[in-house]
């Protein structure tokens, strides 16, 4: 086992020194930024250890305290259920997030090593236990049993001990369940893409639960966390004198159980009964933890044979013959750039950021409204000239514009290896453009006109003059975004992966911030308009007038901005089709 580990840390040292080794295609540049990427989490792992002896000590605290009479019982016992029932989900959610991103390692490659499986497994433990979050809550319930043990509460300590060296192994075993388990999901393709869509819808919708919780039955909630806490520090002296300290028996109840199942729960309840001089009563939670931590090792050690012994295969189409889906030709441009268009539209859809941004527009416009109908009324004055619909239907056309900006403003290099057969194809520049335009012109509307229709929906009134001025608004953006998303995606191109939910996949840094000042500059006639002809002249026939007039005229414009996008691209093809196949 020693020369297995010293094997591994060999190689991994080896990885390192190849990593940072100067080649002829890397410059001294490429090479710093490359090798601090891989020494941060060296950097991470020493800016923690402040973060280890600050818990251990607030832990060994805690455990002096706990066998002693007095008020703190209750609250140490609540901040041990929100830290760990916090590592336990931080546990089953990291390892699929780093899939969804594409980053898991692979791990199939170790078998090639002459290395024992069970080997391999140990090490994978071993990682999980040393990760800088799992290093820090583990001082903590180390401080814990040692703080036990300063009160003199030997036994107490020792079952405290038991208790977290179980916790530890249970955490680092499904921690590396976890990871084999998305390992083994992300192999297929769709697969993967399919759970991490649902994944990330669902923590997205998880998100504003608090705020839609908060506003629900108003008026016949108690009184709230501060006020409490407001009232006890308003007691007088004597009041808190009169107040009994916890006696004996303070840990409460029997082992609920539910908490069978629930890892923390066993934890808290032991180290409770422990300090509580409940000695027998609190081996009890410590047999079943371990019980837990012996189960999970053996289940998870067949996983990770599962994934280690099975040959990744991709998955067989069904039948011998494929049936494409046939989509409709878009009118008013060639059939040349409809093809371009309907490949962009299929590229966009098919990764899991474009499902969640064409999903969760409506849901985000959705859910402010409903905040915003439970409102306090004070907080808009009567008579107020927009109604809230309309504003919610504006911004949703603002967040359409947005959410295209990964797609029209790197709309070449995204393509990747399609570019060059783009390029190959009889296609023109004028037609390559044309085509990316179309395309985001279609993924705008599925955006922007489901999101309106629930801002209306959810928040009807105003005029319907008003309301028809948005789709003139995401036209006018649209018309003036489009030809310049077009020439900065060819002097600025960057190389992406749609596949992968990184940072990596956002456009370069000055076309992003271009093109966001070109949309906010495209938006800010139509608003100053739309005021101008509502609140001075009292006409919104008159704002949908201007608007429609603002927006041929930005149509007009956008017509000599297309054809200086593709005199640009025309001199700029070899270029980008080396940086879309990332060279």
């Amino acid at each position: 086992m020693i020369r297995t580990a010293r094997v591994i840390l060999w190689l991994r040292w080896r990885l390192l020194l190849n990593l940072m080794k100067p080649t002829k295609k890397r410059d001294t540049l490429e090479r710093a930024s490359r090798a601090l990427q891989v020494l941060g989490p060296a950097l991470m792992v020493i800016l923690f250890l402040p973060g280890v002896l600050l818990v251990g000590f607030l832990g060994a605290l805690a455990g002096y305290y706990l066998p002693q009479s007095g008020q703190v019982h209750q609250p140490i016992l609540l901040i041990l259920r929100i830290m760990l029932g916090a590592e336990l989900g931080m546990t089953f959610l990291a390892p699929l997030l780093r899939a969804a991103q594409g980053s898991m390692p692979n791990a199939e490659r170790l078998i090639l090593l002459p290395i024992p499986l069970r080997a391999l497994y140990i090490s994978e433990l071993i990682a999980a236990l040393v990760e800088p979050w799992s290093a820090i809550l583990a001082s903590g319930t180390l401080g814990l049993a040692l703080g036990l043990a300063a009160a003199d509460a030997w036994a107490a300590a020792a079952i405290a001990l038991l208790a977290g060296l179980a916790l530890r192994l249970l955490i680092a075993a499904l921690s590396t369940l976890c990871s084999t388990a998305a390992q083994l999901i992300f192999r297929d393709r769709r697969r993967g893409e399919l759970v991490s869509f649902v994944l990330l819808t669902s923590l997205a919708i998880l998100g504003f639960m608090p705020g839609l919780l908060s506003t629900w039955n108003r008026d016949r909630r108690g009184p709230t966390t501060l006020e409490k806490v407001e009232e006890k520090a308003a007691e007088s002296p004597a009041e808190k004198k009169r107040r009994p300290p916890d006696a004996p028996g303070w840990s409460g109840k029997a082992l609920p159980l539910w908490s069978v199942i629930y890892p923390p729960e066993l934890y808290v309840k032991s180290v409770a009964k422990a300090a509580d001089a409940a000695e027998a009563v609190a081996l009890l939670p410590v047999a079943i933890l371990w019980g837990w931590a012996l189960g999970l090792q053996a289940g998870g050690f067949g996983i990770y044979r599962r994934l280690m012994e099975t040959p990744e295969v991709a998955t067989p189409r069904r039948g011998s013959r494929v049936l494409e889906p046939r989509w409709p030709r878009v009118p008013w441009i060639s059939d040349a750039a409809s093809a371009v268009a309907i490949a962009q539209i299929r590229l966009v859809l098919r990764s899991v950021q474009g499902k969640i941004q064409t999903v969760m527009l409506p849901a985000v416009i959705l859910v402010l409204g409903i905040l915003w109908r439970r409102r306090p009324p004070e907080l808009v004055p009567e008579g107020f000239a927009f109604p809230i619909g309309l504003l919610l239907g504006g911004f949703a056309v603002f967040l359409a514009m947005t959410t295209l900006e990964g797609t029209v403003l790197n709309q070449f290099a995204s393509d990747r290896a399609g570019l060059t057969l783009e390029f190959l194809s009889p296609i023109s520049d004028a037609d390559l453009i044309a085509g990316k335009a179309a395309a985001g012109a279609i993924l705008g509307t599925c955006r922007g006109v489901p999101s309106i229709l629930v801002a209306a929906v959810i928040a009807p009134g105003g005029s319907p003059w008003l309301w028809l001025c948005l789709p003139f608004a995401g036209a006018a953006v649209f018309s003036l975004m489009s030809p310049v998303g077009a020439i900065l995606s060819a002097v600025f191109p960057k190389a992406v992966n749609p596949a992968r939910l990184t940072k990596q996949n956002q456009p370069h840094p000055l076309a992003a911030i271009l093109g966001m000042m070109v949309s906010v500059l495209a938006l800010a006639p139509v608003v100053g308009l739309t005021a101008l002809a509502t609140l001075l002249v009292g006409s919104p026939p008159l704002a949908l007038l201007l608007d429609a007039l603002y927006t041929a005229a930005a149509m007009l414009v956008s017509v000599p901005l297309f054809r200086l996008a593709a005199h640009i691209l025309a001199g700029r093809r070899e270029n980008l089709a080396l940086v879309a196949q990332g060279r």
